[in-house]
This record gives C-alpha cells, sequence and structure tokens, in this order.
C-alpha cells in the first residue's frame, strides 16, 4: 500500500502513477492550449484592426510578392499587418479562440489539482477532456465519411492537374500511368488519414482515462480521510464507529479480531 492516507496510486503505462500523468499532461495542455489561443487571438485583434478582406484572400499573394521581393523588414511588418480574414473566417476565428481559452483555463485547474490534490480541480479538467473526446469523434468520423465521399472527385482533380506533364501521355492522349497513380494516392491518402485519426482518438481515450483514474484515486482518498477523522472525534468522545474501512488491511491486526465473527455473537447463538 502506498499513497496519501494509504489509498493504493492508481497506475498507467504499466508502473507511472497517475497522479504524474495528469500533471504533465495538463502542463502540456495549458502550454500548448495557451499558445494556440494566443495566435488565435492575435489574428482576430489584427483582423478587428486593419480590417477584413474578400473571401478571395488577394491580399495573400500581395504578401507573398513583397516578401519575396523585399529584404526591408519594415516592409514585412506593413505586409503581414495587411492580411486578414474575411467575414466568415473572424467569426470562425472568435469561436476557436473562446473554446482554446475555456481549454487552456481547465487545463490549469487541472494543472493545480494534480499539485494540491484538489478533486475539485482535476473533476473538471476530465470533463472537458471527455467531452473534447466526444467532439473530436464527431467531426473525424464526418471528415472521414466526407473524404471517402469525395474519393472520386479528389482522384479527378488529380488527373486535371497531371495533364499538364506531357511525359507521361501516351499516343491515344490518355494519361493511364496519371490516372493509375491518382487513383491510388486518393485511396492510399484516405486509408493513412483514416488510420491516423484513430490512433489519435485512442491516445486522447487514454489521456482521459488516466485522469478519470486519478479523480478516483483522489475520490477514495477524501473517503478515507472523513473516515479516519470521525474515527479520531469518536474516539476523543469515548465512543467507536460501527463500521471500519477494509482499507488497509496491514493495520487490521492492530484492531483485533471482528468481534462479529466470534461464535459467541453468531447468529442464533444463545448467551
Amino acid at each position: 500500500m502506498s499513497g496519501w492516507y494509504h489509498v493504493a496510486s492508481r497506475k498507467f503505462c504499466c508502473c507511472l502513477p497517475v497522479r504524474i500523468g495528469v500533471f504533465v499532461l495538463s502542463a502540456l495542455s495549458a502550454f500548448f492550449g495557451g499558445l494556440s489561443a494566443f495566435v488565435v487571438w492575435y489574428t482576430v485583434v489584427r483582423t478587428a484592426k486593419y480590417g477584413t478582406v474578400d473571401s478571395n484572400l488577394s491580399s495573400l499573394n500581395n504578401l507573398n510578392s513583397t516578401i519575396t521581393n523585399s529584404t526591408n523588414t519594415d516592409d514585412w511588418q506593413s505586409s503581414l499587418n495587411s492580411v486578414a480574414l474575411d467575414k466568415q473566417q473572424y467569426y470562425a476565428f472568435i469561436v476557436i479562440g473562446v473554446i482554446l481559452t475555456i481549454y487552456t483555463l481547465f487545463s490549469l485547474f487541472g494543472f493545480l489539482g494534480a499539485i494540491f490534490r484538489k478533486r475539485a480541480f482535476v473533476a473538471l479538467y476530465s470533463t472537458v477532456l471527455w467531452f473534447l473526446l466526444g467532439a473530436n469523434i464527431a467531426v473525424g468520423a464526418y471528415m472521414s465519411y466526407s473524404a471517402i465521399r469525395r474519393r472520386n472527385d479528389l482522384a479527378s482533380q488529380c488527373r486535371a492537374d497531371s495533364q499538364n506533364n506531357q511525359n507521361n501521355i501516351i499516343a491515344d492522349g490518355e494519361n493511364k500511368i496519371t490516372s493509375a497513380a491518382c487513383d491510388a494516392a486518393s485511396k492510399i491518402g484516405i486509408a493513412v488519414y483514416i488510420i491516423v485519426t484513430v490512433v489519435q482518438l485512442l491516445i486522447q481515450l487514454y489521456c482521459c482515462i488516466i485522469v478519470k483514474r486519478y479523480v478516483e484515486q483522489l475520490s477514495e482518498e477524501q473517503g478515507f480521510k472523513q473516515h479516519v477523522a470521525g474515527n479520531r472525534v469518536a474516539k476523543e468522545a469515548g465512543s467507536y464507529g460501527s463500521y471500519y474501512p477494509h482499507q488497509p488491511l496491514s493495520n487490521q491486526h492492530e484492531l483485533g479480531p471482528y468481534p462479529y465473527a466470534q461464535p459467541d455473537h453468531s447468529f442464533g447463538a444463545k448467551v
């Protein structure tokens, strides 16, 4: 037995305490979530300051030509400031920024909960992780379905883009080599995307399980702590409770034999 208040510490990856897992996971989540939120909100603020551009984002072309043809730092900065979002992208970035900010905040709760053993903080972090897992499953399923549905369109677009390559065009004018390559590339690309998505979701699921295990451990620690405190009060008052915890079993010999397991106290025994 090990752990705070003699509660066994749960493990992950066979030997690592779940508290360490929650500590590292919440720290990484807070860092990368905060960094992503900063980039998103910076883009939103820049867009609000310099105005929106057309949906075709023609200013990106101007930015590329300016960066290519200019070596002046001031020109680079002015070009970056001129790049903005269209209206749909602008509002989408606001929603993403809010989500990332909330995610970062709850990640900080999880980080503090892992340090100070605060079950409420870790439970909030666990809830957010499960919601994100559900959202990622829905998004991954939709994107995979869309990719499979548009497989022929992707292959057709690939063949159309390859028509400029005269080396692969045979005598009858049909680009058979490129057509087969595009079909294979579309199938392989979709398969790789689905595999990567599934692996990512499995990793995220395991992270959710790690945090959930630590929440359960903290619940047991709090329950044992309350029981110990209650027995201490009862002892000071000169009485003892009717029940005592089954854990830790290593201390059971100090309590003596269980009275109701004796023959004199068995069911049906007569005095």
